[in-house]
């Protein structure tokens, strides 16, 4: 009998490990997120389980969730997670111990000088006024606590591969960078190194998905020995080698991976030339020995919450506005947070991509209960669109 007691932590990074306590976990558990948005809820990639707990990746896009277990279509277990970016994430709880600033005076290591204080007894003869004895003697031990506080607080940050800024000393530790896997930004550096060093290994479909997680990237695999995934592979020239020795990583495209190539005006489409480098390094170095990758980028429809020139979201029927758009054509995209904490993916309402036929606008009103109808429109309606629908007022 399944029973699901509770998730551990309830916030991580983006693509990181979440960990389902209870007992009567199996093959047949699935976990699903909702963020609250119009879109569907997703089903998120399971790395491991045993009978007492079950290990799963956290969605790629920071925001709250609800998570649900589930299995044969029964719920189980609904917790709340929040998904933060690696330098929102949380380093063993240690607090930060900030100097206060009241009326333009910084009452420097206050915090230590009060707890000081509060361990003196009470009665006249303690008197803890700013005039008194006591109050200047802890405001010099203060001082003191302040700075070894502050030593260890670094120290502690420094040691962890999600908040060093010792990127060099962690490099040569950790052998990077890895060739085809140099990483030119500081967050880039410190994303590689803390996938290097708390990565387990792996040559399972869950392991290479929760690296794409890491990287930012939807992805799904594929392999040739499988039947069902055979259609993936149509045109795959293998030559003499064994195909069932392939598989293949399908990563969504998005703007950020392809180049647009500008031709004469008797071409009417952009030349998109397709390609994630480190990424494609990455699986490249990790994959099982035997085998031989494939990397296919691949066009989907994506669901954005439409929003005005000042990121305002777009209602109509007091529900956000959605656009359904192809993954390869998305121009601009960004995320805007509401006061629930909801995460939404966004596109501007003018950024979405034009096209030679009055069906290049696809944009589906949406409502409490999701969507329910699509429509397409020429330029002059969503114009009008543009116009008339009213935006939240603040957000």
């Amino acid at each position: 009998m399944l029973s699901v007691q509770q998730i551990s932590p309830l916030r991580v990074n983006q693509g990181g490990s979440v960990y389902v306590f209870g007992s009567g976990f199996d093959y047949k558990c699935k976990v699903l997120a909702d963020n609250g948005t119009p879109s569907q809820i997703a089903e998120l990639t399971v790395l491991d389980y045993d009978d007492n707990s079950l290990e799963f990746v956290a969605p790629k896009d920071a925001g709250s969730y609800d998570v649900l277990v589930v299995r044969e279509n029964i719920l189980f277990g609904r917790f709340s997670l929040t998904v933060v970016t690696l330098s929102e994430l949380n380093v063993w709880n240690v607090a930060r111990r900030d100097n206060v600033v009241r009326d333009g005076v910084d009452y420097e290591n206050e915090e230590f000088r009060s707890s000081l204080l509060g361990l003196l007894p009470r009665g006249f003869a303690w008197f803890k006024g700013k005039a008194g004895n006591w109050w200047k003697l802890f405001a010099g031990f203060s001082l003191g606590f302040s700075a070894v506080y502050k030593i260890l607080r670094d120290l502690v940050f420094e040691s962890s591969p999600a908040k060093t800024t010792s990127y060099e000393t962690w490099e040569r530790e950790l052998g990077l960078p890895i060739k085809g896997l140099e990483q030119s930004t500081s967050a880039r550096r410190l994303e590689e190194i803390f996938r290097v060093a708390r990565k387990k290994g792996g040559a399972t479909v869950p392991y290479f998905k929760s690296l794409a997680a890491l990287f930012g990237l939807r992805a799904e695999v594929y392999e040739y020995w499988n039947p069902e995934h055979r259609s993936h592979f149509e045109g795959v020239d293998f030559g003499d080698d064994d195909p069932n020795f392939y598989w293949m990583i399908a990563v969504e495209g998005s703007a950020e991976d392809w180049h647009i190539c500008t031709c004469n005006d008797t071409c009417n489409d952009y030349l998109q030339e397709w390609s994630n480098v480190p990424a494609e390094v990455m699986f490249e170095k990790l994959k099982p020995a035997h085998t031989k990758l494939l990397c296919s980028y691949v066009d989907v429809d994506v669901e954005l919450v439409l929003v005005d020139n000042q990121d305002n979201v777009l209602i109509a029927n007091n529900a956000p506005i959605v656009a359904s758009v192809k993954s390869s054509q998305v121009r601009y995209t960004g995320t805007i947070e509401l006061e629930d904490g909801t995460v939404f993916r966004t596109v501007r309402i003018k950024d979405l991509p034009d096209g030679a036929d009055t069906n290049s606008y696809m944009v589906r009103d949406s409502d409490t209960e999701g969507t329910v109808k699509s429509r397409a429109m020429d330029e002059a309606t969503l114009d009008e669109l543009w116009k008339s629908t009213p935006a939240e007022g603040e957000v």
